[in-house]
């Protein structure tokens, strides 16, 4: 009887796992593009987006396993507010060249926090810059690379080097921070 309850709870505990998941990638995927287009968020819209998507990201690196909710964290945000024109509309075209260095700096983001701080055990914060740092960089050098392949209009060419450059690090430190709440409040939990 008890071990009929113990694979009871674990088989509920996985379903739990799985919709919590499931309501993760969504609510990355969805909410930003969401609340940007229907509250004008102005100048600040990039931050907000992006912090919202940077500590879903750091959340499915903390809480989920498996290939493909990484591969679906890593492209699905992106897609869905660059390709829906919420962030860089007046530049999409160049937005949209960039996807492939977001991805990549997304996984790179989620890979450090599963290897460093979920596997290594290494401090949440040092394992934030690591991530953060690496990202940027991946993205920034996308841009980098892009900018000297495409000729880019000087207006969007200023744009798209400040949104892969220092508003990357911005939002992927405030997104590490507020994902870095739910680390604590669970420690608190158990």
């Amino acid at each position: 009887m008890i071990e009929a309850l113990k694979n009871q709870l674990v088989n509920t505990n996985k379903t739990m796992n799985v919709i919590i998941t499931l309501l993760i990638i969504i609510g990355a995927c969805l909410v930003p593009t969401f609340l940007a287009s229907i509250i004008p968020l102005g100048k600040y819209q990039q931050i907000i987006v992006g912090t919202i998507v940077n500590a879903s990201l750091i959340s499915v690196a903390l809480y989920t396993k498996g290939g493909i909710k990484t591969i679906a964290m890593t492209t699905l945000p992106s897609l869905s507010t660059i390709l829906g024109g919420v962030l860089f509309s007046n530049i999409t075209l160049y937005s949209k060249l960039m996807i492939p260095a977001i991805w990549i700096g997304n996984f790179a983001l989620i890979y450090i926090f599963k290897y460093l701080f979920v596997t290594k055990k290494v401090n949440y914060f040092a394992t934030a810059i690591v991530g953060i740092l690496l990202k940027a960089g991946i993205i920034y050098s996308g841009f980098l690379i892009m900018s000297s392949v495409v000729n880019i209009p000087e207006v969007a060419k200023n744009t798209l080097s400040m949104s892969m450059g220092i508003t990357q690090i911005i939002t992927a430190t405030l997104g590490s921070i507020v994902a870095s709440i739910s680390v604590y409040a669970c420690k608190k939990i158990k």
